[in-house]
């Protein structure tokens, strides 16, 4: 049974990698990749409560672990007070520290980039700009939203003098997609399950995909607002020429250009089903599968700390 949760869950995280998704919905391909990498933290933190609880109760432990340095190395005996059992300890704990400190480190970072946002409102901007935006003192071509609590879109001095009227508007409301679709909490959540599944083969990219995807989803929402693809296209162009400040911030110029572009530009003879049912299917199992996870986790440990504490004790080694 659990090898075929296992084979079912490695399956499922490895479907986004095979399919092509760009032409289905934005926010369904999101969501087929959000669910990866949950899947990916999820099973994470199952290998960790494996390693902490289950193993040690196999025979397989037991007889990796019976072993004593005086039966090892006899001249070393007296001089090394250690044996297989607190080697082998050490290294079941590892993993999951090593888990703690990842997530200790991502949130850590994230606190730092909101502090990072707020220092540069107060020092880069100089008034109110075009549509409720914050004009900022930056001479590269900058439009982005900015803030996790309260965001606000920013523009730079530079867009407005490198961008034509319509390029703009279309940039303004590309980033005002950003804060009504609230992408920032879906970035959040993304950065937290990177930090558990960091270890994890095609945890980069799945951060990569869901990142292009929310772009392309705030592409849409631009163009939903009757703004030309081709304008936003160009707008896009001249913002990835210069990032700036933009790396504190979810920026025009942001994620793969050269895809968005192409899917803009398609946009006008080509347009994309709103519908692909076997997707949002996809993408409603992968949520229930992390969820499902999610919620077994506790039992999981609950169970396993049971069984590790009704396994005798293994006797010390002695000189």
């Amino acid at each position: 049974m659990t090898l075929a949760v296992a084979v079912l869950v490695s399956t499922t995280i490895c479907a986004p990698h095979l399919l092509h998704l760009e032409r289905c919905s934005p926010m369904v391909a999101a969501t087929i990749w959000l669910a990866a990498l949950a899947l990916r933290a999820v099973s994470a933190l199952f290998c960790a409560v494996f390693l902490v609880f289950y193993l040690p109760t196999t025979e397989l432990f037991s007889l990796i672990t019976h072993w004593c340095w005086h039966a090892v190395i006899p001249f070393i005996a007296a001089h090394v007070p250690l044996n297989g059992h607190a080697l082998t300890d050490a290294a079941l704990i590892a993993p999951a520290f090593v888990l703690a400190l990842s997530t200790l480190s991502v949130a850590v970072g994230l606190w730092r980039a909101a502090r990072r946002v707020r220092q540069l409102l107060a020092a880069a901007v100089v008034g109110p700009g075009p549509r409720e935006s914050l004009l900022l003192a930056d001479a590269t071509v900058l439009v982005a939203a900015a803030g996790l609590r309260k965001p606000r879109v920013v523009v730079s001095a530079g867009a407005l003098l490198n961008l034509d009227d319509e390029e703009l508007a279309a940039s303004l409301d590309h980033e005002h997609g950003h804060i009504v679709r609230r992408h920032r909490y879906v970035l959040v959540a993304a950065e937290l399950c990177r930090a558990l599944a960091r270890f994890v083969p095609g945890t980069h990219t799945a951060i990569q995909e869901l990142t292009f995807h929310i772009e392309r989803d705030a592409d849409d929402y631009a163009v939903a607002q009757r703004h030309d693809p081709r304008a936003l296209a160009s707008a896009i162009c001249k913002a990835a020429r210069g990032r700036g400040t933009a790396a504190v911030a979810m920026a025009l110029g942001g994620s793969v250009v050269t895809r968005r572009i192409r899917l803009l530009l398609d946009a006008d003879g080509s347009p994309r089903p709103a519908h692909n049912l076997p997707l949002r299917l996809l993408a409603f199992t992968m949520a229930a599968m992390a969820i499902a996870g999610v919620g077994a986790l506790p039992a999981a440990a609950h169970a396993g700390l049971h069984q590790a504490s009704s396994v005798p004790t293994i006797e010390h080694c002695t000189n």
